[in-house]
């Protein structure tokens, strides 16, 4: 896998990722009455608009976060299911219902304190339920988000994947089987990579509003520099694979070059030798036209004995010519 299909999975998965946040308009009317009457006696005013508003980012941001408002809504209802408005100060002491004064409280803790103040360590602990409950939601759409952005990273790696190793076998690189093994193991890859991505915006952006908000904005944008990176990647295989192609000719034609230089050599230590062998063969022929010519057959028998020993100092055999024999020529008593 590439550092550019890296690059487009990571993208691609992150401009797929969609969190909103639960507006008072999205919830259902149940969910709506307890922001403005949650904790409200009968007979008192109920919350502005923006005070039910305050009341609903009450809710941690991660349980009334969705992939649209509807999504958004309902979790929101959920986890207000158990939970009551528990004032701080009750209204026994002059407790107020202003958002400031309430805080989202499992319904049998709030039962049991009764008319009781809220003591700062119930207060600590109801601060801590809210991290965590955050947390815990965040972590939770992460996990939802996840086999998406693994999708969406797979589906951005295959193509790219089968064509650069579909290339690589038409060069003779790998073998088919060795394609289709780097294919399915960058196809998991990115995979991989699109749903940690998509996990951990998914989750921070669930967590944050204001990054769901920045991440809602930029998604269009991020579309497009997935798109342009994929087709940037597109070119880039098919100009590495024209590139891998001059490199494989150019070396070929350094190899036929290198060749034809040995066969030249061996042509010209050939020629050499051959030159050497008739310098050799002239300077020999000298010397056997140029001996002293004796009359009679006992000259004859000495010329013969002459080029015989001749031959035979150039290697040369009875197998080479019938006129030279194995053993040395019998001697020949001269004529009284």
């Amino acid at each position: 896998m590439t550092d550019d299909s890296y690059r487009n999975s990571v993208i691609n998965a992150a401009a797929a990722t969609k969190v909103q946040h639960a507006q008072l308009q999205d919830l259902p009317l149940s969910a709506a009455r307890k922001m403005y009457k949650g904790g409200i006696r009968p007979g008192e005013p109920v919350r502005t608009r923006v005070q039910a508003q305050k009341m609903l980012e009450k809710i941690p941001p991660s349980q009334r976060a969705g992939i649209d408002g509807k999504s958004a809504a309902n979790n929101a209802e959920h986890y207000l299911s158990d939970k009551h408005a528990s004032h701080i100060k009750p209204h026994s002491k002059g407790g107020s219902n202003h958002p400031n004064n309430i805080k989202w409280e499992n319904g049998k803790d709030n039962v049991a304190r009764g008319g009781k103040p809220m003591t700062s360590i119930e207060q600590m602990r109801l601060n801590a339920k809210y991290h965590f409950d955050n947390l815990t939601g965040a972590v939770k759409a992460g996990l939802q988000a996840a086999p998406v952005g693994a999708a969406v990273g797979a589906i951005t790696t295959i193509p790219f994947s089968l064509l650069t190793n579909g290339l690589r076998v038409v060069r003779g690189e790998i073998s088919p089987q060795e394609a289709a093994t780097t294919t399915l193991k960058d196809t998991a890859i990115g995979g991989a990579v699109g749903g940690v991505t998509a996990f951990a915006t998914t989750a921070v952006a669930a967590a944050c509003p204001p990054i769901a908000i920045a991440l809602s904005a930029a998604a269009p944008v991020l579309a497009v520099v997935g798109a342009t990176g994929m087709v940037y990647e597109f070119f880039r295989i098919l100009d590495d694979h024209k590139q891998a192609v001059k490199t494989y000719y150019e070396s070929l034609t350094r190899q036929e070059l290198e060749r034809l230089q040995e066969i030249e050599n061996e042509l010209i230590y050939e020629h050499q030798k051959n030159l050497e062998f008739l310098a050799q063969a002239e300077a020999i022929n000298h010397e056997i036209t140029n001996r002293p010519i004796a009359p009679g057959i006992q000259g004859a028998m000495q010329r013969l004995s002459e080029s015989i020993a001749i031959a035979q100092s150039l290697g040369l055999t009875s197998a080479d010519s019938n006129l030279l024999p194995d053993s040395q020529m019998p001697y020949l008593l001269p004529s009284s």
